[in-house]
């Protein structure tokens, strides 16, 4: 049996109907709807560049407690940087600080800092890029043989929940790895090959 086909004109008619605008011409057509596109963020810890800033608070804080605070804002980076990111053997790297103080005193080719010397090792993972911690050590009187005269402080972590793990004058730990150094404090051009916690 065949179908009877509508005649030409009708289906015209249909689709110009179909085809034609409606309601006010100047309205803007909708946007479709996309849904957004959601990129996972992975959590790491990238230490940000080295922009040093006259307003920032260069002191190293005299209360300890206040310490973990100072170096996790990043205060140090008013201080010019003595060495790039560099490595320091199969666990990480470092980068190391200076305060006015010690690098006078270091440029002078002192055998004793002043009291108020400081510096800032910032502590590495593998890749160079993630930081994992700091250590500083501030001179705040006569060095005495063992080193009492310098506080020493390190901490691995970088949020308000670390905990420092040496945090003191004299430590015995840091002081054996600083005694061979002038007045405790290592040149720059010292490349160590210390163990480091992976983290």
């Amino acid at each position: 049996m065949l179908r009877e086909v509508p005649p030409r004109s009708l289906l015209l008619g249909l689709v110009a109907l179909a085809c034609a605008p409606t309601g006010d011409h100047d309205a803007p057509m909708p946007a479709p709807f996309v849904t957004p596109l959601v990129t996972p963020v992975v959590a790491e810890v990238v230490a940000p560049p080295v922009v040093a800033s006259a307003s920032s608070d260069a002191t190293v804080p005299d209360d300890p407690a206040q310490v973990r605070e100072w170096l996790q804002t990043f205060r140090y980076r008013g201080w010019t940087p003595q060495t790039e990111i560099r490595a320091t053997g199969e666990h990480g790297g470092e980068r190391l600080y200076f305060n006015p103080t010690l690098a006078r005193s270091m440029s002078s080719g002192a055998s004793e800092h002043p009291i108020g010397s400081a510096a800032v090792r910032e502590l590495y993972a593998g890749d160079l890029k993630t930081l994992k911690g700091f250590a500083l050590m501030r001179k705040t009187g006569p060095s005495g043989i063992v080193g009492e005269g310098w506080f020493w402080y390190e901490i691995f972590g970088t949020t308000a929940a670390a905990e420092p793990t040496v945090s003191g004058p004299g430590v015995r730990d840091c002081v054996g790895c600083h005694a061979h150094a002038v007045d405790f404090v290592h040149s720059p051009a010292t490349l160590r090959e210390d163990p480091q916690p992976l983290l």
